[in-house]
């Protein structure tokens, strides 16, 4: 699959944009010839992407990027280590959005991971601002039941935003989970958010979110869910947005056993 990233830059503070066509695998076929990983496959741990290769990294695992408007990489800002970050976008008036998504059998348990830059905030998100979303079933297809969610909401009696989890598995009124103590998401620098999810058939789910390595909140024993089949979408999804036309920038995604060692200081 080519990929062309390109993209108008306009005035100095706009992002640089690494322009060219990204050869990916198209048909997702191995080195020697061997027949590729199907989108059904089990999530093998541990998986990460910095986009150093595009956006590579996931068609070669059967996943895939989308976007109603175009996705593309950026050479700044970008987080430590690497070149290039992703840039996702979302206009307003409708669904409008631009995500990548790993899919698969996802693991009993895991913690899914990715820097944020978020310029500045939405003057108004519209029905909500998301930025991880997962979906699942008994097979892929369209149109999957949402499972758990990652929005950027705003404090209570405050102009700044926190991280809270929708969880519609579990029954409401008690599905929107947030801190006691809520962490200001800070605008205008890079920032890891980490969700841990343990899937289960039963009542005995876990979920825990941590913001640059600080637990937020963590629940056990949740009514959970076990799909045969799970999508974990990352990128920017914001209906009837303002204003009408945003950008955010996410790096170094993964998938980890492990709680990772984000620290608030890069």
């Amino acid at each position: 699959m080519a990929m062309l990233a390109t993209l108008p830059v306009v005035g100095a503070c706009a992002p640089k944009v690494s322009a060219g066509v990204w050869q990916c695998s198209g048909d997702g076929g191995t080195s020697d010839g061997g027949a590729g990983p199907a989108d059904t496959d089990p999530v093998a741990m541990p998986w990460s992407t910095g986009f150093e290769e595009g956006f590579c990294d996931y068609t070669k695992v059967a996943g895939y990027c989308y976007g109603d408007d175009p996705y593309v990489l950026v050479t700044e800002p970008h987080h430590l280590g690497g070149r290039f970050s992703a840039e996702f976008k979302v206009k307003g008036g409708g669904l409008e959005q631009t995500r990548c998504v790993r899919q698969g059998v996802l693991p009993e348990a895991a913690y899914y991971g990715a820097w944020y830059f978020i310029p500045e905030p939405l003057t108004d998100p519209g029905t909500a601002w998301n930025l991880f979303h997962f979906a699942g079933g008994d097979s892929s297809g369209p149109r999957l039941p949402a499972l758990w969610d990652v929005h950027l909401a705003k404090i209570p009696q405050t102009e700044d935003w926190e991280l809270v989890v929708y969880d519609p598995v579990s029954p409401p009124p008690d599905n929107t989970y947030r801190s006691a103590d809520p962490k200001r998401v800070p605008f205008g620098k890079w920032f890891h958010i980490e969700l841990f999810l343990k899937r289960a058939s039963d009542n005995t789910g876990e979920i825990a979110l941590y913001q640059d390595g600080v637990q937020l909140f963590e629940h056990v024993n949740l009514r959970s869910d076990a799909s045969k089949f799970s999508q974990w979408y990352v990128g920017d999804w914001a209906e009837d947005a303002t204003p009408a036309d945003s950008s955010l920038f996410v790096d170094d995604v993964s998938i980890r056993a492990t709680l990772s060692s984000a620290s608030a200081t890069q």
